[in-house]
């Protein structure tokens, strides 16, 4: 079902991981979106971590969008994508910051405040957030303009249970909770100006464990909240995708379900 058709959406960290995930959900339900990253690539490259990749993928469902190479930390580069936006499109209705820079140390593992690199702290916190906090900044008044009491703008921040309890190591969970407070407080910030914000956490739990939540299982949590008339009622909130799955009756790629995660298996050190 097209349930967002006519809307304008844009996606920082598109070209993997939860931001492709998302992108190909909002696309597929009939939004046009802005794919921003660092990584362009090109069709047939045989990569699928680009967002030459994922517009490919949103086209093959019927969906349309634009690859905007992009560090989504400049906010001079961010002002004149909107700029663009706003030339083409006059409105923006969806904005989902899903920037996050892998490690340079091998996956995200277990380590004490002393044993990690110092470029972890820019890794997994400045880049994030900052990303966020700019994304956020420059769409704000477009979204504002585009916005209506009876049809709310939405921003979606990915973030994740790191927020909640100790997750890999310290500067994660620092991260996880800046997104989690840039939440809440631009949600209060945008309230008067009809535009909701929530964060959607990943990492339900599949009934066989063989098939994890995959990154277009959030995609279509972020879909259906767009598309819900009430979704003004949620902004501030923090939103498991298999919340939503359950709330909104989709299911992951292949069709299975996933559980509310919780934080039973929150890793600790021995």
């Amino acid at each position: 079902m097209r349930t967002l058709e006519g809307r304008v959406a844009l996606v920082a960290g598109a070209s993997r991981g939860m931001g492709q995930g998302i992108a190909v959900e909002l696309g597929a339900a009939g939004a046009f979106v802005y794919l921003l990253g660092r990584t362009a690539g090109a069709v047939g490259d045989g990569r699928t971590d680009t967002l030459s990749h994922t517009l490919a993928v949103l086209e093959g469902l019927g969906g349309a969008g634009q690859v905007v190479t992009c560090d989504c930390t400049d906010p001079i580069r961010l002002g004149a994508i909107i700029e663009q936006v706003e030339e083409r499109h006059g409105r923006l209705d969806i904005v989902v910051n899903s920037v996050f820079s892998t490690p340079t140390f091998p996956g995200m593992i277990v380590k004490r405040i002393w044993e990690t690199p110092d470029d972890l702290w820019h890794t997994v916190v400045e880049v994030p957030g900052r990303a966020a906090y700019f994304t956020t900044a420059r769409a704000a008044p477009l979204m504002m303009r585009s916005a209506t009491e009876a049809a709310p703008g939405l921003i979606v921040n990915v973030s994740g249970r790191g927020a909640l309890g100790y997750r890999y190591n310290t500067a994660y969970g620092v991260g996880k909770s800046a997104l989690a407070r840039l939440t809440s407080d631009t949600a209060l910030e945008l309230r008067p100006h009809h535009v909701a914000v929530l964060s959607v956490w990943p990492n339900g739990y599949a009934a066989d464990p063989s098939r994890p939540e995959t990154p277009r299982y959030t995609g279509r949590a972020v879909a259906a909240i767009a598309a819900d008339p009430n979704r003004m009622a949620r902004s501030g909130s923090h939103v498991w995708s298999a919340e939503a799955g359950a709330e909104y009756g989709f299911t992951d790629e292949f069709g299975h379900a996933h559980e509310i995660s919780t934080l039973t298996d929150q890793y600790t050190l021995a």
